[in-house]
């Protein structure tokens, strides 16, 4: 598998025209280059996310809204969890965290709760691939990125980025998972 970004395609619906039928493993990626390749979320609270997402969509008929889940749903998740509301009203939509989990504030050393993306320092990467998101309607997932602000002993992590739509339509809200972990997994 070539390095660099994965973006998770759900081929129960035949996402972006590609085929519909759905792989064995319920996953599968294009990369960077959009050559596909199977993909593995190696960390079982990401997998277990996406395939809670992935079952809503799928029972949902549509892309699911932030009251189609129920935080005693997912009691062992909500650690890793980030909701960030999006907000299309400017020419650059602009991102919030809404809420963030206990371990992903505990990692990063602070809550980022309330914070806007475009206050943060070298956050334009970030905020283009929300954008992406919000446009291709499509869940993204990253692995072993480099964590060198970090304040622990963290060198990387792996995040998981999920549209989610009060219309089923239009991208208002993306729930994240994100992992941190010492060395590459």
């Amino acid at each position: 598998m070539s390095a660099g970004i994965l973006i998770i395609k759900d081929f129960l619906t035949g996402g972006a025209g590609r085929s519909s039928r759905a792989p064995q493993n319920s996953e599968a990626a294009i990369d960077a280059e959009g050559a596909f390749e199977d993909a593995i979320i190696k960390q079982p609270e990401l997998a277990a996310l996406y395939q809670f997402w992935l079952n809503k969509k799928s029972s949902l008929g549509k892309i699911p809204c932030r009251r189609d889940f129920s935080p005693l749903e997912l009691p062992k998740l909500l650690p890793h969890i980030a909701l960030v509301d999006v907000d299309d009203s400017a020419d650059v939509p602009e991102f919030t965290f809404r809420l963030c989990g206990t371990q992903i504030a505990e990692d990063c050393g602070v809550d980022l709760t309330g914070k806007t993306w475009s206050q943060f320092p070298n956050s334009e990467k970030m905020i283009v691939r929300a954008i992406r998101l919000t446009q291709d309607r499509e869940p993204y997932y990253f692995s072993n990125v480099q964590a060198k602000w970090a304040p622990k002993n963290f060198h990387h992590y792996s995040v998981l980025a999920l549209p989610l739509s009060t219309d089923g339509d239009t991208v208002n809200m993306i729930l994240y998972g994100i992992v941190f972990h010492s060395s590459l997994d």
